[in-house]
């Protein structure tokens, strides 16, 4: 029986004393008590065991954070480089240090440009390649300067000057050796063998040459004689 019981019977029992006008004290058996002690008791019992209800805090649900967007990172584009073209230079045209010396100069003093002719440096221009209408050339390619005249591509010049004292009538020999450089074609030199054709020597050493290596060129010449 429970508390709740217990008073009921209480109750009931205090109107029934009422009802018959007699208040009593109620005395209850023994077997009575004990089982209201035992009925207390396990009421007791009952509620100290009772599980006490432990409030649990609400779980907190997490809220991600808000990501702000990264704009893309722009790559820089570097510009495109112009070539510039290189401003083309025309070369620089050096003149000649001396006019050269026209074909019509034939009949200038040939006497007087053996005097003033350099010898040695004649020698360094007979052994200079210089371009001309037939090529590169240099007089020592096809003239021999030894005491043999040995012939290579044209006569050997060996003596030159002596034989050209002879070789055309009226002509002195520096005329003669001048003349043979700058109209090599006015007077071939004779060869039974082997004919020398016009043509073969170059046509224009007065326009490759100065007027000075044509003196000097002509200075040499005389030197080769025994």
């Amino acid at each position: 029986m429970t508390r709740l019981g217990l008073m009921l019977l209480a109750v009931i029992a205090a109107l029934f004393a009422a009802a018959c006008g007699t208040v009593a004290t109620p005395e209850w058996s023994p077997e009575a008590q004990g089982t209201a002690a035992a009925l207390l008791s396990t009421d007791e019992w009952l509620t100290a065991g009772a599980p006490t209800a432990t409030p649990v805090p609400p779980t907190a649900t997490p809220v991600p954070p808000t990501e702000t967007p990264v704009p893309p990172t722009e790559t820089p584009v570097p510009p495109t480089a112009t070539s510039i073209p290189p401003t083309a230079v025309p070369p620089t045209e050096v003149p000649p240090t001396e006019a050269p010396v026209s074909s019509g100069a034939a009949g200038d003093d040939a006497a007087a440009m053996l005097e003033t002719g350099d010898s040695a440096n004649g020698q360094v221009v007979f052994n200079t390649q210089f371009t001309t209408i037939n090529g590169v050339w240099m007089c020592s390619q096809c003239h021999s300067i030894t005491p043999d005249e040995m012939r290579l591509i044209g006569p050997g010049l060996w003596n030159v000057g002596v034989r050209a004292e002879t070789r055309i009538e009226g002509e002195s020999a520096p005329q003669y050796v001048l003349n043979s450089i700058l109209h090599p074609n006015d007077f071939i030199v004779p060869n039974e063998t082997a004919p020398y054709p016009a043509g073969l020597m170059p046509q224009n050493y007065g326009e490759v040459l100065t007027e000075q290596q044509i003196a000097d060129l002509v200075a040499y010449l005389f030197t080769l004689h025994d």
